[in-house]
């Protein structure tokens, strides 16, 4: 129904677009501006909000560090562990201990006369005890001002400006709000409080979602599902003035020009989407997606260890860009059926190679929902029954934004790892893992993203990354295996600074099964059992 629906509409659409193409060019420019600007809007007000939950989670990890410190409040040891805090959290100004409305001792300050600085009782105050205090004066630069956050005798202080600390080149109004509050403490320069203050008391009971628009404005209230905080956005009307008459020239020309291709192009644009989620659906349902294989290899003796099953499908004769497809499954809810196929396309091309070798292992992709659950874990033991097939010949890779819910992700990788499956994080490096994430989670391996290793051997501000990871994984005893390894010189870099497995273009691109073969007959054969 949705799709007949859809289809009737599209139609209209392009007839109108056909017949009235004056008409219909000036209100297509007017939909694309509004369009456009909500987009750059929910956009931008994810990743505001992503941001400010950023911030925060650094500074409840830092003040949960600093509550559990043993040693005699501002005693010399107790200001070296809140120094080590304070640089352990980027985000993190300051880390101190108060007692009785006054600061006691800090990072930056160290001990303080009690009189020099002075606490009041805080903004507020949440049911579990954590204090706020929105806007106090920074003790080293007048002018600034620090958001502090305490609770049991420490805090953290914060400049409030990071919480929105997002570049916009639009310069569009953004505020961080504590939702418990109802209280904007940050906002962006020069933006109107009142105005934000006003445009967030009118959408405060709202779900926060899509842009609406106000006499003078467009606005988006995002709000986070963790935490009592939002971002609000507030975007001039003007600026979608300026985007529709850009776009009302455009479409006046083809509208006069060519009314029926413009129909053909409304026709072709508004049922691209749609159509492709629908050739996805049946491909899936007709198992037509395939595998292509990765070789991973030991970088101490170039012998082949295991490999990267990644899933491929092919449209029309073409190949379709797994970064295109990938999310459209996710959204779909198609990528447990994905991964269910890849398993079984695996143990089908690869069973009697993982059977001739019980060191050889192939690295699986699972999705975020398959992280929510124990779904995929239950397929996985049924379908490796009876097949003489080891489970850690079977590892999981998992990207970081699969841990968005912790907890759950937590038993889930646990569960994995019990029933025999090492766990690799994949692409780390790319989301928001610290090292006091990282040993939250139990897992057996990193997959530095190739992003990071193309830098290696450049003066790039993000070249010492690579090592950073490296020296991270190797302090929680992980092993580490680097992504995209194009060169000799990237190859010998990792070696050296102790990487155990590499994959990537230097030791063979990904290839369908039958070409696996050749490859590792060709070059190296898989690690003897």
């Amino acid at each position: 129904m949705q799709r007949s629906w859809f289809l009737v509409v599209t139609i209209v659409l392009a007839t109108m677009a056909t017949l009235f193409p004056v008409g219909i060019g000036v209100f297509m420019a007017q939909l694309e501006a509004s369009r456009r600007e909500s987009e750059q809007l929910s956009v931008f007000a994810d990743a505001a909000v992503t941001r400010a939950e950023t911030v925060m989670t650094q500074a409840l990890n830092a003040l949960q560090d600093l509550e559990s410190l043993r040693e005699d409040p501002c005693s010399s040891s107790h200001l070296v562990e809140m120094r080590r805090i304070t640089y352990t959290y980027r985000h993190i100004q300051d880390a101190g201990a108060y007692r009785g409305g006054k600061r006691l001792c800090s990072a930056l300050l160290g001990a303080v006369q009690a009189d020099q600085f002075i606490l009041p009782p805080p903004d507020w105050r949440t049911p579990d005890g954590l204090d706020y205090w929105f806007d106090q004066p920074n003790p080293f630069a007048a002018p600034r001002r620090s958001m502090l956050l305490g609770r049991n005798g420490s805090y953290v202080g914060l400049d409030p400006q990071t919480f929105v600390d997002v570049v916009d080149r639009e310069s569009r109004m953004l505020a961080a709000v504590q939702t418990d509050a109802g209280r904007i403490f940050a906002a962006s320069q020069g933006a109107n409080l009142a105005r934000l203050q006003r445009a967030y008391a009118d959408h405060a009971y709202g779900s926060g979602g899509d842009a609406t628009n106000d006499d003078d404005a467009s606005i988006v209230l995002r709000k986070s599902r963790n935490m009592p905080l939002a971002v609000v956005v507030l975007a001039p009307r003007a600026a979608l003035l300026t985007n529709w008459k850009a776009l009302l020239v455009g479409g006046l020309v083809v509208g006069l020009a060519a009314g029926v291709p413009l129909g053909i192009l409304v026709w072709r644009r508004a049922t691209r989407r749609f159509s492709l989620e629908g050739e996805l659906r049946g491909a899936v349902r007709r198992h037509e997606m395939a595998v292509h294989y990765q070789p991973i290899v030991s970088l101490s003796d170039n012998q082949c260890v295991g490999v990267e099953a990644l899933v491929r499908w092919r449209r029309h004769g073409r190949l379709v860009r797994p970064n295109l497809f990938i999310p459209m499954a996710e959204n779909a809810g198609l990528i447990q059926q994905i991964t269910d196929q890849v398993l079984d396309i695996v143990l089908a091309e690869l069973g009697t190679l993982l059977r001739r070798h019980p060191s050889f292992y192939v690295s699986i992709n699972v999705g975020t929902e398959d992280l929510k659950s124990r779904r995929f874990l239950s397929v996985l033991t049924a379908r490796l029954r009876g097949t003489g097939i080891s489970p850690d010949q079977i590892r999981i890779e998992a990207t970081e934004r699969g841990f968005l819910e912790p907890d759950v992700a937590r038993d889930t990788i646990q569960a994995f790892r019990d029933a025999g499956h090492p766990v690799y994080i994949d692409d780390f490096g790319t989301g928001y893992s610290s090292l006091s994430y990282l040993q939250s989670f139990k897992v057996d391996a990193l997959k530095i993203d190739k992003s990071f290793v193309d830098t290696i051997g450049q003066e790039a501000a993000s070249s010492a990354v690579a090592p950073h990871i490296i020296a991270m994984a190797q302090s929680l005893g992980l092993q580490v295996v680097a992504e995209g390894i194009e060169d000799r010189a990237q190859a010998d870099f990792l070696r050296a600074q102790g990487v155990d497995y590499g994959q990537g273009w230097l030791f063979g691109r990904p290839v369908p099964a039958v070409e696996l073969a050749q490859v590792l007959a060709r070059g190296v054969a898989p690690a003897a059992a």
